[in-house]
């Protein structure tokens, strides 16, 4: 934490912060602090809460609440009456936007009934302890759409903290808890053996639209760390089938950007035709790691991947070598205008362009000839606007068109051409120009990964740019790796997922060009990784507690758009170990896992790095199994029947001889089988069945038990469901001790 600029009171102190996220926010009438002592220091000695906004600077969202409210003289008076107000860059500060977005999610999931976030990310906090007492997202001004307006909020939670303070306070310590509770590991150990993989492989086929592709519904996000995890299993038929439809319709969607071929942060609707049209380089490698994996036999989507490696390098990776951060969704004030297209517009490209004969090929081929697929709200235009999106693979609309191949694929081409130079003239986004360190680490890996798979020795050398800008820009004044680095300044120290996204890509660097020198500064960073962040008895920790905002612990394995710190380092020691057969490299990776296992094996489609690390590390040493060797005679799995209406089966086979407890709804012993939700806000119906007399005269079930569970409460699903299930089983000699099982499905 720095106090830089935290000095006159009431006066935006935001203007020469190297954030431009906060520099963004410079002009606005809110006197917004940078989060820093002096802020927490002002608010305990006005005593009101302090308000949080965080965001980053390509956001969307972020220029529409900061247009709507925070460039509003009568809201930014309301937010200084009653609050500190701080701007955090979620970018440079990961640790304070993780332990602020789960509380988000916590909160919702208690007063909404399911978990929800996004940025910008709004949190109040007590001042004195800096618990949070209420967590948001977006607000209007004032009330549409069924939420609440800003304005209100502000005053209502300020007339809470006036009127009914012991309230609040006892709310903030009860979300602190329950947010420490979400951030820290599992004490018990549970072995991460196969069938780990196999809970979690059937869950995300389950989960995964078999129309669309990808997972759920609407928004729908790339989820690379699942696909990853997918694409392990290649003797898995039904597995490779979600990944290539996944991979498939994605590419032809318009999340990815038909014209210069990156790919947008997620789509608004099932079918990925509307993007939220930020682009990410987080996103960006791990992708092409994904599309150059699967390109091998597919002409199309190894053209995806190379166009994907196409667009970093040319639009992404800046002439030091570094690749930037991210790219704008808005661009003249506008969300997508970059990006959407009138037929007067795709006229008017080709006609200028000598070639309007295109126009029709250029209608067919992207969807112009079907309704529009764009609208607005916030700037409704008088023409019909489509996001491009492919009809179909490119062969199958050569063929529709009765064109020969060859011939179609050089004008499709050429059209493609012609368009990006007429949208070159329109105005652009703006460019996150920081070099972080971790998202360039998966930018390496996935250019690494591709320079492999398709025989592309350029594309090494384009990595090899970019680890040789991290390693000699992003640097803290004693050598050590910094968060991140911008026109000679550096943001911070790295935290895990920087040390371990940055060896996972020189080690694939390593593969790609056998230079040792990208393997032993790997070793280096994995080493200074151990000495920083492992603790013996909390695992890898993504950052301490402390008294400046970080109220707990981050000893998360949960992966999101991003690896999870401990996944990614857990998957970098393996590789590490495989190498150079090393033991400590093997050994740090399997107190890893161990520490970790049993909150692994409670939530494998939530920790798929993790559980892609474990399986790695089986084959690699078959003789050790994080967690314990695998115990117990019954095997539970959850299986969907209709996705369509949330119907599910679970399914506990015993092996012979034994036999559970049947659900008595009138008993309090744990040994009889019972079911509930894992998730708050989830309600289910199950319909129990009947079991036999077994010994005693009690009931029981012998051989297999399905229980008929349907989903009430949400619907659609979120997340694949997950319940927590208990049993006891015996034989005619002895009965084993309750067993706790969760299940996902």
């Amino acid at each position: 934490m720095t106090d830089h600029a935290c000095n006159e009171v009431g006066v935006n102190r935001l203007g020469d912060q190297p954030s431009a996220y906060l520099r963004q926010h410079a002009g606005n009438p809110v006197p917004w602090w940078p989060w820093c002592e002096a802020a927490i220091a002002e608010a305990r000695r006005r005593d009101v809460p302090l308000l949080v906004s965080i965001g980053y600077s390509t956001c969307h969202w972020c220029h529409v609440m900061e247009h709507e409210s925070f460039q509003d003289e009568a809201i930014a008076a309301l937010m200084h009456q009653h609050y500190v107000c701080v701007k955090v860059d979620r970018e440079a500060r990961p640790d304070l936007d993780r332990i602020w977005m789960t509380t988000c999610q916590v909160f919702t999931s208690l007063t909404e009934g399911r978990p929800s976030g996004g940025w910008p990310l709004h949190v109040f906090l007590d001042p004195v302890s800096l618990s949070p007492f209420f967590a948001g997202t977006y607000y209007p001004p004032q009330p549409s759409h069924g939420r609440m307006g800003f304005a209100e909020l502000l005053q209502r939670l300020a007339g809470a903290w006036t009127t009914r303070r012991e309230q609040v306070l006892v709310q903030s310590t009860e979300m602190a808890r329950l947010v420490a509770a979400e951030m820290q590991l599992a004490t018990a150990r549970r072995p991460l053996d196969q069938t780990l993989e196999d809970r979690a492989t059937h869950a995300l086929i389950a989960f995964h639209d078999r129309v669309h592709g990808g997972f759920g519904a609407a928004p729908k996000f790339p989820q690379p760390s699942w696909i990853r995890l997918l694409q392990s299993r290649p003797q898995d038929a039904a597995a490779c089938g979600v990944v290539h439809r996944t991979l498939e319709r994605m590419a032809m969607g318009g999340v990815r950007d038909q014209l210069d071929g990156g790919f947008h942060r997620y789509a608004v609707d099932e079918a990925w035709t509307v993007p939220h049209f930020e682009k990410m380089l987080y996103d960006q490698g791990q992708l092409l790691s994904l599309y150059a994996r699967a390109a091998s036999g597919d002409a199309f989507l190894q053209s995806v991947a190379e166009e994907l490696a196409g667009f970093m390098i040319g639009s992404m990776q800046a002439p030091h070598g570094g690749f930037v951060a991210a790219i704008d969704a808005d661009a003249g004030g506008r969300e997508g205008s970059s990006y959407v297209w009138t037929h007067q517009q795709m006229n008017d490209a080709l006609r200028d362009a000598g070639h309007v004969e295109l126009n029709s090929l250029a209608t067919h081929a992207f969807g112009l000839d079907r309704a529009a697929n764009f609208v607005d709200p916030h700037s409704p235009q008088p023409a019909p606007e489509w996001v491009l999106t492919l009809q179909d693979r490119p062969e199958v609309l050569a063929a529709k068109a009765g064109i020969p191949w060859s011939d179609w694929l050089r004008a499709f081409q050429a059209m493609r051409g012609y368009l990006r130079t007429a949208r070159a003239t329109r105005p652009q986004a703006t460019v996150d120009d920081g070099v972080i360190a971790a998202w360039n680490g998966l930018a390496i890996e996935g250019l690494a990964d591709a320079a492999m798979f398709l025989h592309r020795s350029d594309l090494a050398v384009a990595a090899t740019r970019a680890a040789e800008c991290v390693l000699t820009k992003a640097r803290m004044p004693d050598g050590t790796l910094a968060r991140s680095w911008r026109a000679g300044v550096v943001s911070g120290e790295a935290y895990l997922e920087d040390f371990a996204c940055m060896s996972l890509g020189l080690l694939a660097l390593h593969r790609a060009t056998s230079h040792d020198a990208w393997l032993l500064q790997a070793q280096r960073f994995l080493h200074q990784a151990h000495e920083r962040f492992w603790s013996d008895t909390s695992g890898w920790i993504e950052a301490t507690a402390d008294h400046a905002g970080r109220f707990t612990t981050i000893a998360s394995v949960e992966d999101g758009a991003m690896p999870s710190g401990a996944g990614a380092i857990s998957e970098a020691l393996v590789k590490c170990a495989q190498i150079t057969k090393e033991p400590r490299w093997a050994e740090w990776a399997y107190k890893g896992l161990d520490r970790a296992s049993g909150t692994i094996s409670e939530r494998p489609t939530s920790s798929p790095r993790s559980v892609l690390a474990a399986g790695a590390f089986r084959q690699m040493d078959d003789s050790r199994i994080p967690g314990g060797l695998p115990q117990g005679p019954v095997h539970a799995e959850l299986v969907a029947i209709d996705l369509s209406k949330q119907q599910f089966e679970l399914r506990l086979q015993m092996q012979a001889g034994h036999f559970i407890y049947a659900h008595a709804p009138e008993a309090t012993s744990p040994r009889n089988l019972s079911i509930s939700p894992r998730d708050v806000g989830v309600k289910l119906e199950v319909d129990w069945p009947i079991g036999t007399h077994g010994p005693q005269g009690a009931v029981v079930h012998a051989s297999e038990v399905r229980v008929g569970i349907t989903l009430v409460e949400p619907r659609p699903a979120p997340r694949p469901l997950r319940l927590l299930v208990t049993w006891q089983c015996c034989n005619e000699t002895e009965c084993l001790p309750p067993h706790e099982a969760l299940i996902e499905g």
